[in-house]
Order: C-alpha cells, then structure tokens, then sequence
C-alpha cells in the first residue's frame, strides 16, 4: 500500500475528530476489559482488526501514547480500509504505574487472539512484555510487528543464527519489528567509534549474562572496522555503557575522566534523563535505534506535522515507528493472496521487500528484522541534556 498524505488526511478528518476517535476507543476499552473485542461489518463487507499494546501509563507512557496516535494516523492516512477491506483498531496498555507489565501484556496478547477478527497485533514498546506477549499470539498464528522491541532473542535463538527462537514455540514465524535490532544498535556505535579514530574501547555492563549487552558486544565485534574491545585497565581509548537501564553503579568510578562514553539508548529512555553525563559532567555519545524526529528522511515531514497539529506537541522518537508499524501491517494485509487470512498476511509481511516509508527503504529479512540501515544518535551536553546530532549513523 503506498501511504497517502498525512495533512491530506488531516485536513480531511480535523484534529478534534481524530483526538475524539482515539479517546472514544480507549475509553470503551477500559469499560469493557477482559471482554474479546468484536468486529463488524459494513454493507456486508468483512472488517478487521488491528490491536496495539503500549505502555500508556507509567513511565514511558509518553513514548507509548505517541505510538498509538501515530498508529491511528495511519490508518486514517489509508482512508481506513487495506485494499478494500475496512479495518479498525483498538489500543491497549501494557503498563502500570511502575512500568511494563507481564500479566497485561500477556492480556492483551490473548484478548486478541480471541478476537475472531483480529488479523495483526502491534507491539509491544518493550521486549519484555514482548517476550509474554510474542508465545500467545504466535500459538494463534497472529501477525505480530513491534515499534520498538529490539532483543535479539525475539527473532533468532542465538545471537547470529537464524533459527527459530523458543519464544516463538509454534516453530513458524509470526513476529517481525520495524526497529533495528540490539545488536545493530551495537554495530552503529563500532560505525560511530571508527568514524572517531577510536581504535579500542573497554565495554561496562550493569551484570553479567545481559542479553541485551550480548547482543550490543556481538554488534560491536561484527563491525569489520570498529574498535578492539579490552579489559579494564589496558587503556582504551573509549568507554561503552551496554546497559539496558540506567545503570545503579557509579561509571564515572570506573572510567577515568575525560576518556570518550558511548551509551546504548538505556541512557535515554529513563524520564529523569541521561545518568552517566550527569555524573560524569561530561559529554557522552549516545546510541538509539529509533531515530530522533530530526533525523527522520523528508519522506516524514508531513507525518510530523500531522501528528503535531492533531495531538499539541511533537512525537517522540518512537511515534514514527508506530506509524511505519500500522502502515506496513496495512501493506501486508493489501498484498496478502487472502486479507483474511491469519497465515496469508504473515507471509506478506515477511516477504517485505524495498519498502518505501517516512522511516526510509527497508525489508524485512528471514528471521523478522528490519534492514533499515539508519539509527539514532545524540550527543549529551554537561548537563547531561540529549541533543540528536545532524545526521543518523548509517551501517554500511
């Protein structure tokens, strides 16, 4: 499906009645939770439904509520309908107060399946709650596409290979994501390091056996030309910060001042704000797989206007990637031999190919994953304030 104007479709429908739509399902959702949502028909014709499941309480729900508006701009950008089937959808949260939650995303992930209608389901923001939600709806053989969960386990077993990991126990693939993986987040910051003449770097977890620091050292060892990892003491030229959270651990102990810091994107999705600038007072770089809205291709400006004039403020930088989430699985459905069919519009996602989108051209690989080669990157001022630099990284 080739995606419409966003201010065209602004202009069409008006703020108010976008607000109003979302506000109206997420409000019939809470009053009727635990019940399957049901679809409907319209002059006969058949009607799908899409679920998203984000964190629209706690403390990423900002990022999250942006993923859902940007979900619903979609699909008003595709007039509502893939191909010439109306589809609808219903928004749900994964999240408490304190965060994303197991129980609810499990929830969500099974009030779709049971959704007779139900034909594609859009999360989860973190790979946690992917990890409960990904074994329900791949045991329903429902379609599920994450805006933002880039655990390696999610699509592959082992870091590398590319068999069928066990959180997908049916043994057929049903997850895919739009974001680039951990480990391509660990490939970018070994571009970002060479490009700076750094020739070694010495790598700091918050524990051992982190999956996701795995996948960001295999990222870093896979770059052809990055930097050489050593351990403490063998004076690197750069510090990496692989922590998946703000680490509870003081960096600026263990690294000497004024040595460069490359941080993973842990650094910037906590609200009170990058951690290891703030102690270090010092710069640090910062890698992101979602792009900030700076960095986006021209093909996003008019997304980023729609969404600012309908919602008051400018997405985050996960909005887009829940737009592009929306509009590809509306593009799966369209290209599928039978929209209505569960097993169709997976293949159609996963035989993804040259993708044009406000993120920019991508595929979708064997195991699920975007070749989306542009990542995010930001540079922390001594007050530890993220600033998106000029241009992505881009992998080679």
């Amino acid at each position: 499906m080739r995606v419409t104007s966003a201010q065209k479709a602004h202009a069409q429908h008006g703020a108010t009645s976008r607000l109003t739509a979302v506000a109206v399902t997420l409000i019939t959702l809470v009053a009727a939770a635990g019940v399957a949502g049901c679809g409907s028909e319209s002059d006969g014709d058949p009607q799908l439904t899409v679920y998203l499941s984000a964190p629209l309480s706690g403390p990423r729900a900002a990022a999250g509520r942006d993923v859902a508006a940007a979900a619903e701009l979609a699909l008003e950008d595709a007039g509502g309908v893939a191909g010439d089937t109306a589809v609808d959808l219903q928004i749900l949260d994964d999240a408490t107060e304190q965060g994303w939650d197991g129980a609810r995303s499990g929830a969500d992930a099974r009030r779709a399946t049971q959704d007779s209608t139900a034909i594609a389901y859009i999360g989860e923001l973190d790979s946690g709650a992917s990890r409960t939600s990904i074994p329900i709806t791949n045991e329903a053989g429902l379609l599920q596409v994450s805006p933002g969960s880039g655990a390696e386990d999610l699509t592959r077993e082992d870091i590398g290979s590319s068999s069928i990991p066990s959180v997908q126990p049916s043994g057929t693939r049903t997850f895919g994501r739009v974001i680039p993986s951990d480990r391509a987040q660990g490939e970018a910051a070994a571009v970002w390091m060479s490009q700076a003449g750094i020739a070694s770097v010495e790598v700091i977890e918050n524990g051992a056996g982190s999956s996701f620091a795995d996948a960001l050292v295999a990222g870093l060892r896979s770059a052809g030309s990055g930097p050489a990892i050593v351990e403490a003491g063998q004076d690197p030229d750069a510090g990496y910060l692989a922590v998946e959270d703000d680490p509870n651990v003081s960096v600026g102990a263990q690294l000497p001042g004024g040595l460069p810091v490359y941080a993973s994107d842990g650094e910037l999705d906590d609200p009170a704000g990058p951690k290891v600038a703030s102690e270090r007072r010092e710069a640090t770089r910062v890698t992101s797989a979602a792009m900030d809205t700076a960095q986006l291709p021209p093909a996003a400006a008019q997304f980023l206007a729609a969404f600012s004039d309908a919602n008051g403020h400018r997405p985050g930088r996960y909005a887009a990637y829940g737009y592009e989430a929306m509009a590809v699985v509306l593009d799966s459905i369209e290209r599928a031999e039978d929209p209505l069919d569960r097993s169709a519009v997976i293949d159609a996602f996963l035989a993804t190919n040259n993708r044009d989108s406000i993120l920019g051209t991508y595929s979708i690989d064997g195991v699920g994953d975007t070749t989306l080669p542009q990542l995010g990157a930001y540079e922390t001022d001594q007050r530890g304030r993220p600033i998106a630099t000029r241009r992505p990284i881009t992998l080679p």
